[in-house]
């Protein structure tokens, strides 16, 4: 019965029509309904209605977002091209598609998922059903490897094809693996159409060149090691590491002496990358060692991303400062920020818990108009004011003794940390044992995340936690005041803070959130010399709370979220200049 509705639907539109919306966003609630029991509440159809109809929707934690997802899912699948649903990671891209499946199919609807590591066949297949799940990052490298296959079948000799035709042969090139596209469902919208715009996905192979001999490597590590900050190299703003004459006087020396080896890059690049490796890059911060190999965490998300390397040769610089062989040097094939590719789409819409900052960014870069939807209940989130220490230790034994007289009292607390190091080492200053959920974990998140809310639970998180993790808390842990978030830094951006604090007080449950700040906190020993110099000067060591604090660093993260909108912008018209020459010299070639 609903398959046939929906085959009516399909036949009735060639576009998506306003009346077809209606008649698509009822068929959908029935069919979840009848599936999973669960009727949508009026917000939630709010929220689908504005995503169908290719917007931004802010729609807080626990308001079910998997559910709303669906909707504009359904209505874009129904003009028969191709609907993407891209999640920040493989494990929430198979949980939605996993709860979704039984819906879609009712509707007669083909369904999908995308997993790393799929031959080109599968996921030809994949991408030929009306709906795709998968993380973001897969669909932008799948689109890569089919341009690399186009340009193949471009390259090949015209008289190669002119032999072909007069032996009645047909010359083809390889299949794409995608569909144009369509349409496309952005989960965590803010994070990956604004925090991740400029990083760019890179599609790597093994370079066929000349190889840096890994001694090299080696060697320009303990040259790095054996020079002095201030003296031989400074550290300017944005973290740009530059020899001074001492420095370079010193390497100048150095290759000298160097052993007759071959080297793909000169020396004073193999000398700044083991530099960027010993001193820029921080291990658990920015990279950490799995499996006897860097993998690179992202700072907005904390979780890891295997799947990255590091190009120029700071990867393989990076492996020896890890103590690891160098691997060989990839070769970068085809690469693609993820704003540009997400402009392709004929269509996108996106979701996220915070996208009221960064309207501008939306409606400028991607001409996505924005829309807050209403929580279901009103939240009762209580904000505790913000405490700040005059040092890292002050501020660590509060969290402590914070944590554990609330967790005695029977209320869960989520400790939320700006690195991997930096949740180890709160960790190991309790005496008890506490949960951790710091990307190192990320196949065990799901229980993780499911005792969280247990009364007197304490669990330390990195930014993941904010990002994709529901934590339901318990009637005991309500009753104690439910779910508390101490945030052990500010962010860079107030709306990453706002998302961790999201967590607590979720569905109208009680919840509370407290942030710390102190002088060697990121923000701030990044940017802000002169508040670091002010709260170093604070007396008390259970810290102080400071109405004009709070104004200044708020001003700071206003400042710097300023300054990468307009990096943002830049980029975006060097990829139009760079975009217009290719054309041009595609048309003259």
């Amino acid at each position: 019965m609903l398959a046939s509705e929906t085959c009516r639907l399909r036949d009735s539109q060639a576009n998506v029509k306003h009346d077809s919306i209606i008649d698509a966003v009822a068929l959908i609630t029935e069919a979840v309904r009848r599936v999973t029991g669960k009727t949508y509440y009026d917000v939630q159809l709010i929220a689908g209605w504005r995503l169908a109809q290719g917007r931004v929707a802010e729609i807080q934690t626990g308001e079910g977002k998997t559910l709303i997802t669906a909707i504009p899912a359904f209505v874009f699948a129904l003009a028969g091209r191709g609907v993407h649903v891209a999640t920040t990671n493989d494990y929430l891209s198979r949980r939605d598609y996993e709860t979704t499946r039984p819906a879609f199919r009712l509707l007669g609807l083909t369904i999908a998922h995308l997993d790393t590591g799929q031959e080109a066949g599968d996921k030809r297949i994949a991408y030929g059903c009306d709906i795709t799940y998968g993380p973001g990052y897969e669909f932008g490298f799948d689109y890569l490897r089919d341009q690399i296959e186009r340009r193949k079948g471009e390259a090949m000799r015209l008289g190669d094809r002119f032999v072909e035709r007069i032996r009645g042969q047909h010359f083809q090139t390889t299949a794409s693996v995608q569909r144009p596209c369509a349409f496309a469902i952005i989960d965590e919208a803010d994070s990956v159409l604004i925090d991740e715009a400029n990083t760019p996905l890179v599609l790597g192979g093994q370079d066929p060149g000349p190889q840096t001999d890994p001694a090299l490597y080696r060697i320009a590590d303990q040259f790095a090691l054996s020079l002095s900050e201030g003296q031989d190299y400074r550290i300017q703003n944005g973290g740009i590491i530059e020899l001074t004459e001492s420095g370079r006087r010193l390497a100048g020396t150095a290759f000298e002496n160097l052993p007759r080896k071959k080297m793909a890059r000169s020396w004073t690049v193999l000398v700044h990358n083991a530099l960027k490796a010993r001193i820029g890059l921080k291990p658990d911060v920015d990279y950490v060692v799995q499996l006897g190999e860097v993998q690179i965490v992202d700072a907005n998300t904390g979780r890891i991303h295997d799947e990255r390397r590091w190009q120029g040769g700071l990867h393989q610089a990076v492996e020896v400062a890890a103590g690891l062989e160098p691997s060989i040097e990839t070769l970068t094939q085809a690469r693609i920020t993820r704003q540009r590719y997400c402009q392709y789409y004929d269509k996108l819409s996106g979701l996220t818990g915070t996208a009221g900052e960064n309207v501008s960014d939306f409606r400028e870069f991607y001409g996505l108009d924005t829309d807050i939807i209403p929580t279901h209940r009103p939240s009762q989130r209580q904000i505790v004011p913000a405490r700040y220490f005059a040092n890292h230790a002050d501020k660590m034994r509060f969290i402590v003794d914070d944590a554990m007289k609330r967790s005695r009292n029977g209320q869960p607390v989520l400790i939320g940390t700006r690195s991997i190091k930096e949740s180890n080492a709160v960790a190991s200053a309790f005496n008890r044992a506490v949960t951790l959920l710091n990307g190192v974990q990320d196949e065990i998140e799901a229980d993780v995340v499911s005792r969280a809310g247990q009364a007197g639970a304490i669990t330390i998180a990195t930014n993941m936690a904010g990002r994709g993790t529901d934590i339901a808390v318990d009637g005991q842990a309500k009753a104690a005041g439910g779910l508390h978030v101490i945030a052990t830094e500010h962010q860079d951006s107030p709306r990453v803070d706002r998302q961790l604090a999201g967590r607590a007080a979720r569905q109208g449950d009680p919840g509370s959130v407290q942030f710390l700040a102190c002088p060697q906190d990121t923000l701030i020993e990044n940017h802000e010399p002169k508040l670091a110099a002010t709260l170093a000067g604070i007396q008390l060591s259970t810290g102080i709370t400071a109405a004009h604090l709070d104004s200044a660093i708020a001003g700071l993260q206003r400042d710097i979220d300023r300054k990468r909108f307009e990096m943002r912008r830049q980029m975006v018209a060097r990829d139009a200049w760079l975009e217009n020459i290719q054309n041009t010299l595609a048309k003259t070639g």
